[in-house]
C-alpha cells in the first residue's frame, strides 16, 4: 500500500471513531471517494440518511439528505447527497443499486443494468418500479437462449426516482406553442415536458418510447460507483412507466411495461444486433441492409447454412427491417416480428448465443498461470485446472492435448506458446488482467484465427472431473505428474456443443489455454 494512502486511511478511521454515532466499520458504507476527504462533521448524519435509503425508506431518506445538505452545505458528501436526493435541481435522483440476478464476478459475466423512468419517491411507486425491474429479467428468461445462458449474466437494478410520472408526448413546435399560449389563461398549467430521471419521450412513428441516452449513461456511471461492475458492459434496459412499445440499439433497450415480447425484442436490437422482422414501410430501403436476420441481397442470405441444413421454420421471406419490399427475413414468427411471439426464431437464437460468447469465454477460470513454465517431479500430485462455464441444461466439452517439445525450445517466457485463445474476460491468458469497460464484447473484436487449426499434440485420457463439494462449480483437472519425464505443451480446449449454433466461423464457442510443463524424474 502506498504510504500516503495508508496514512489517509489511518486518519480516516480515527476521525470516524471520534465522530459521535459513527463506527469505524461504517466506512464500508461510504461511496468511492478520495480517502483523505471521505469524512467530516456531516458524516454521521450522512450515514444515517444513507441507511434509510438502503432500508427502502426512500421519502424519509430524501428528506434526511436535504436536512444534511442544509446543515452542512460544504459537506464532503455533498455531491453524493445531491445525486441521492435531487435537492439542487429537480427531485430526480438515484436510490442505490440492487441485485436482480448475479451469477459471478462482473469482470467475467455480461452485466446488464435495469432502470425505470417515471416512478416517484412514493412507496407504492418504488415497489412498482422494483416489480417491473424483476419483470424485465423474467421476460428475458422466457426466451430459451437467455434462459439457458442465465449463468453468463448479471442483472442489476439501478433504482431511480423521478419528480414526474409521464412520458413527454410527441408534439410539433406549433402544438407546444399552442399549449403555451393557452397556459397563460389557465390557473392549472398543462405540462408536456415532464421532469423524469431518464427524460423518456414518445419518439417513434407509433409513439415508441425512448430515453435520453446521455441520462441513461449518467445514471449508469452513478450506479457503477455505488456497485462496481454493474456498468461494465454498457448494457441497459430502460423502462418507462407510461411508455408504449419500445426502441433499441447501441446497448440500450427502451421499453414501456416490460412484459410479453417487447423486452426480448428490444434486447435483441441492443444486445444481439438484430433487425426488425415486421413490415410497415411500403417503400424499399435506399441503403444496403444486412444483419443476421435480414438482408437486402436476395443472392447472399446470411442464414444460408440453416437452409442447407433444412431447419424447420427457416425460409427466405420478403419483407423485413420494417420494409415490405426489398428486404428478406428468415421466419414467419419471431420475437423480432410484431406477431406477439415471445421467443426467437432459429436464426435469431443462433445470433443470441454467439452474442453471449462475444462477451463471455467458455473458460471461467484456470490455474496455474500459463505465463510461467510449470516444473514438477514425476508422480507429483500437481494438476492443471480449468472451470468451464455452465449453461442451465447442458455441459461444455473439455478435452486435453499433450505435445512433447524439445528441451531447448522457446517457452512461455519468450512469448512462444501460451494460450491460443483469449482466455476468460477479466482474467486473460495465464491470469493477465483485461481492462474493464468491455463495451460490445472484447472476444468478438479479437483475432481468433489461431483457433482455425486444432491444438498441437495428441488427445490425452488423463483429464478428469475434479471432486467438488455440493454447490461448487464443476472443475476439470489434468494430473501433470502422471506424464513421463520430459517437456510438454498441455492444451485444454473448452467448447460449447449447443445445437442452436450451426456456424461459428470465429470460434466464439471455443477457448483454449496452454501450459508449458517440465516433468523431472524422481532422483
Amino acid at each position: 500500500m502506498h504510504l500516503r494512502c495508508a496514512f489517509s486511511l489511518i486518519c480516516l478511521a480515527a476521525a470516524l471513531t471520534a465522530t459521535p454515532g459513527v463506527r469505524a466499520q461504517d466506512l464500508e458504507d461510504l461511496p468511492a471517494e478520495e480517502p483523505e476527504r471521505a469524512t467530516d462533521d456531516s458524516t454521521a448524519d450522512y450515514l444515517a440518511a444513507l441507511a434509510l435509503q438502503r432500508k427502502g425508506r426512500f421519502r424519509s431518506a430524501q428528506r434526511a439528505f436535504w436536512k444534511v445538505l442544509k446543515k452542512y452545505p460544504d459537506s464532503v458528501h455533498r455531491q453524493d447527497m445531491l445525486l441521492r436526493s435531487g435537492w439542487d435541481d429537480t427531485e430526480n435522483h438515484f436510490a442505490g443499486v440492487e441485485v436482480l440476478h448475479e451469477s459471478g464476478p462482473p469482470s467475467r459475466r455480461i452485466d446488464v443494468a435495469v432502470m425505470g423512468d417515471g416512478f416517484t419517491v412514493a412507496s407504492k411507486d418504488q415497489k412498482l418500479e422494483r416489480k417491473w425491474a424483476d419483470l424485465c429479467v423474467d421476460v428475458l428468461f422466457s426466451e430459451p437462449s437467455f434462459d439457458e445462458y442465465r449463468g453468463y449474466f448479471n442483472y442489476y437494478f439501478v433504482r431511480l426516482v423521478s419528480e414526474d410520472e409521464k412520458v413527454d408526448p410527441k408534439l410539433t413546435e406549433a402544438a407546444k406553442a399552442k399549449i403555451d399560449e393557452k397556459n397563460k389563461r389557465r390557473a392549472k398549467k398543462k405540462k408536456y415536458d415532464y421532469e423524469t430521471a431518464l427524460d423518456c419521450k414518445a419518439m417513434g412513428p407509433q409513439g415508441q418510447v425512448m430515453a435520453d441516452r446521455r441520462k441513461v449513461f449518467h445514471w449508469l456511471g452513478v450506479g457503477e460507483r455505488d456497485r462496481p461492475g454493474c456498468g461494465d458492459d454498457g448494457l441497459v434496459i430502460a423502462f418507462a412507466r407510461f411508455g408504449k412499445l419500445g426502441m433499441g440499439g447501441g446497448g440500450v433497450a427502451n421499453v414501456g411495461r416490460p412484459d410479453k415480447s417487447v423486452t426480448v425484442h428490444e434486447f435483441g436490437h441492443s444486445f444481439v444486433g438484430l433487425l426488425d422482422e415486421y413490415t410497415n414501410n411500403p417503400g424499399v430501403p435506399r441503403w444496403a441492409v444486412r444483419a443476421p436476420n435480414a438482408t437486402s441481397d436476395r443472392n447472399d442470405i446470411p442464414w444460408q447454412h440453416f437452409l442447407d441444413a433444412k431447419v424447420k421454420g427457416v425460409e427466405v421471406i420478403e419483407g423485413g427491417a420494417t420494409f415490405v419490399k426489398g428486404v428478406w427475413r428468415p421466419a414467419k414468427t419471431c420475437a423480432m416480428n410484431s406477431a406477439g411471439a415471445t421467443g426467437f426464431c432459429p436464426v435469431c437464437r443462433e445470433a443470441a448465443v454467439l452474442a453471449v460468447y462475444r462477451y463471455v469465454s467458455p473458460i471461467d477460470t484456470s490455474s496455474p498461470p500459463t505465463t510461467t513454465e510449470l516444473k514438477v517431479l514425476e508422480g507429483d500430485a500437481a494438476v492443471l485446472a480449468v472451470t468451464p462455464m455452465r449453461p442451465k441444461n447442458h455441459a461444455l466439452d473439455v478435452t486435453w492435448t499433450v505435445e512433447p517439445v524439445a528441451a531447448d525450445a522457446d517457452g512461455p517466457e519468450s512469448g512462444a506458446g501460451g494460450a491460443t485463445g483469449e482466455g476468460s474476460p477479466g482474467i486473460g491468458p495465464g491470469g493477465a488482467p483485461i481492462p474493464r469497460r468491455r463495451f460490445r464484447g472484447v472476444r468478438g473484436r479479437q483475432d481468433r484465427s489461431a483457433l482455425d487449426a486444432p491444438p498441437a499434440g495428441e488427445l490425452s485420457k488423463l483429464g478428469r472431473k475434479a471432486k467438488t463439494k455440493k454447490g461448487e462449480p464443476l472443475r476439470h483437472e489434468f494430473p501433470v505428474g502422471k506424464l513421463p519425464p520430459g517437456r510438454y505443451r498441455v492444451t485444454v480446449t473448452v467448447k460449447d456443443p449447443t445445437k442452436w449454433v450451426l456456424r461459428d466461423d470465429r470460434h466464439l464457442l471455443e477457448e483454449r489455454e496452454t501450459w508449458w510443463v517440465t516433468v523431472a524424474p524422481q532422483s
